[in-house]
């Protein structure tokens, strides 16, 4: 008389039907789309631009030394030449100040006087696009 069990020596099985349904949905899924997609595409002759193509917004970065310091392209600026700086780009930007976007990089260990001087003159410029540059954490 034996008293240890006989170990049936089976292999689990993977039964690949389900897998095999969700493909073939997708791929009909993908073909209706496709198809509906082709419906909305009617064969028009659309109107020819005339004029200009858009204008890309432009971008200026600032950068706000420790010091309180105005510091564009490598130069150093005071607030009076920074508006005039500002106003010439906004020309060259079509006098659209949506074209036109600000990037304030400033020292963390300088005070905030000067980030706020010029966010007051981009105010008065009626520039809204002003980003004030971050580091992220690793």
């Amino acid at each position: 008389m034996r008293l240890t069990k006989r170990r049936r020596n089976t292999r689990p099985e993977m039964d690949m039907t389900p897998m095999i349904d969700i493909v073939f949905l997708l791929i009909i899924f993908f073909m209706t789309v496709t198809q509906v997609s082709k419906l909305n595409k009617e064969q028009l002759e659309l109107p020819k631009l005339k004029g200009t193509e858009d204008q890309k917004p432009s971008v200026l970065t600032v950068n706000v030394t420790e010091t309180g310091e105005i510091r564009v392209s490598g130069q150093t600026l005071s607030s009076g030449e920074f508006v005039s700086l500002v106003n010439r780009e906004l020309r060259r930007a079509g006098d659209d100040p949506n074209l036109l976007g600000i990037v304030i990089r400033a020292d963390q260990r300088g005070a905030s006087a000067g980030v706020n001087a010029i966010v007051a003159a981009l105010n008065n410029l009626q520039i809204k696009r002003v980003r004030i540059a971050v580091e992220v954490p690793q």
